[in-house]
């Protein structure tokens, strides 16, 4: 005899693939015409942005373009120089169980870079960076909630879960023409970029997502070739998009992250001559998930009073996530500059972040090594760099979880000021933020099925009209009714007890 369960379906965010792969840089670049001979470098960047991905078949397929970005003193006046250079790449990602719905998410990271100059207008550039590619899928799965039978017995416990209910990876373009203004020279050329997204304000409506925020871009530049004259400018853009998200209401915990995945900064000033105007073109991808917290009834164990009952079990990942977390902290570093003076701070920025994520009983801490970089130049008005590594800790609540927890999270510097202390040192201040989603799971055995012999009736003394059951201390009344092929709740009743753990050595009536 097969017994009629109920069950109750969600969906679950599995994911079906994880892996990096190491893509090399080996370039022996010849400065342009335009550029002068190179006297010392200062810094050599690298920055590889991701143009496209798709997913087709059982493959995921990445291009992007790596770029070097060169500081250096010339070789006649000493002033500050850049030049750049570009290269495409692409590799691929072999994918099992991918379909069309699957979400991609897609990022680079640098491993290390070497720059040696062989000549005044040869350089020699060797390095490595990681494409790191995640594909995330929704997956159905249901759970037994009920099993019908007046000689079943179910023991029941209540949970909560994140319901799945809908994900999206959306790409859109972010162009915009911004005006540096009077007052602070003509751009000639930018020296460095950096394009930061914050997300402020996230509201979802029916299969639709509101999505508020700004794109922080800073730039340095030069407004004189000659003289090396350089400015700074920053540039608060506002950001909203409606983000596409099939399954999403106000009702659903969303995890939104935004991925800068490629962006260009051009002037007008090149066409135009005196113009201030700078051209912003960015390649963004919103990734969503959007989870329902539902409670389920989970069944753990039953017995039939009449039958020889046979479940049958399995493990079940359950699943819960909790609202996004942001943190700001402050990092302070006390950057010296050895046995040269400072004079003037020209730019100051965070190189690279490298983080860790430790899981032990008390929670989740995420501490990240911030490499920070500063072009500063000396009384005698050369340019030169120091770099500083500084520690930061960020420790999350998680309060209602389950016990393995996992965390998905980004860093970006909110803000970063300085000033000169000496002669030779200057403080550094970095606001940094973290935007974290957490979720976790964990195993629980539940029922899926049951069945009886109707021929194997259980075997029940009914010559006694009274049995007296002698607990002890910490045994469970569902044990004990099962043994005696009765109902917890007519044990409960019939020894006017309220808990199922007895705390005591109890004598027990058993009808």
């Amino acid at each position: 005899m097969e017994y009629m369960v109920e069950k109750e379906g969600f969906d679950v965010c599995e994911k079906v693939f994880e892996g990096a792969k190491e893509q090399p840089v080996d370039i022996e670049l010849s400065l342009p015409d335009y550029c002068p001979d190179v006297e010392r470098i200062l810094k050599c960047r690298m920055s590889a942005g991701i143009t496209s991905k798709s997913i087709t078949g059982d493959r995921l397929d990445v291009e992007g373009s790596i770029t070097l970005r060169l500081y250096y003193l010339d070789s006649k006046k000493r002033n500050l120089r850049f030049c750049e250079h570009s290269a495409p790449f692409s590799c691929s990602f072999n994918i099992k169980n991918a379909d069309s719905e699957c979400v991609s998410r897609v990022r680079t990271r640098n491993e290390y870079l070497n720059c040696r100059a062989v000549s005044p207008r040869k350089l020699d550039i060797h390095g490595a960076f990681s494409v790191m590619a995640a594909v995330y899928k929704s997956v159905p799965s249901e759970i037994v909630t009920y099993m019908d039978g007046d000689d079943i017995q179910q023991r029941s416990h209540t949970v909560r879960i994140s319901d799945l209910r809908g994900c999206s990876g959306q790409q859109f373009s972010l162009s915009e023409v911004l005006d540096i203004g009077s007052g602070k020279g003509t751009p000639e050329t930018i020296l460095r970029s950096e394009l930061n997204i914050l997300t402020d304000e996230c509201r979802a409506i029916e299969d639709k997502l509101m999505l508020k925020g700004e794109a922080v871009l800073k730039i340095l530049y030069l407004t004189d070739l000659e003289t090396g004259t350089r400015d700074t400018m920053t540039f608060h853009i506002p950001l909203s998009q409606i983000i596409d998200v099939r399954g999403i209401n106000e009702n659903t915990v969303n995890d939104v992250s935004v991925d800068v995945m490629s962006y260009d900064v051009s002037l007008r000033s090149e066409y135009d001559e005196g113009s201030t105007l700078v051209a912003l073109d960015a390649r963004l991808c919103a990734n969503v998930f959007a989870y329902e917290q539902k409670d389920i009834t989970v069944i753990d164990d039953a017995y039939s009073t009449i039958y020889d009952l046979k479940p049958v079990y399995q493990s079940e990942n359950l699943f819960r996530v909790m609202p996004c977390c942001r943190m700001i902290q402050n990092v302070t570093a006390s950057m010296t500059a050895g046995d040269r003076n400072v004079s003037e701070v020209i730019d100051v920025w965070l190189d690279s972040v490298s983080s860790i994520t430790e899981t032990d009983q008390s929670g989740i801490s995420i501490k990240a090594k911030l490499n920070i970089c500063m072009l500063v130049q000396d009384k005698d008005g050369q340019p030169f760099c120091i770099e500083k590594a500084a520690d930061i800790c960020f420790v999350p609540e998680c309060n209602d979880l389950y016990n393995k927890q996992t965390v998905s999270y980004s860093l970006s510097a909110a803000d970063i000021s300085f000033r000169i202390v000496d002669d030779t040192s200057v403080e550094v201040k970095a606001a940094v933020r973290l935007d974290a989603f957490i979720s976790s799971t964990e195993q629980c055995r539940c029922i899926i099925s049951a069945s009886a012999d109707e021929d194997a009736l259980r075997e029940n003394d009914k010559t006694a009209a009274l049995t007296i059951y002698y607990a002890d201390s910490g045994e469970d009344i569902w044990d004990i009714a099962r043994s005696y092929c009765t109902t917890p709740e007519s044990l409960r009743l019939e020894n006017d007890l309220e808990n199922d753990i007895l705390h005591g050595g109890e004598m027990l009536v058993v009808s």
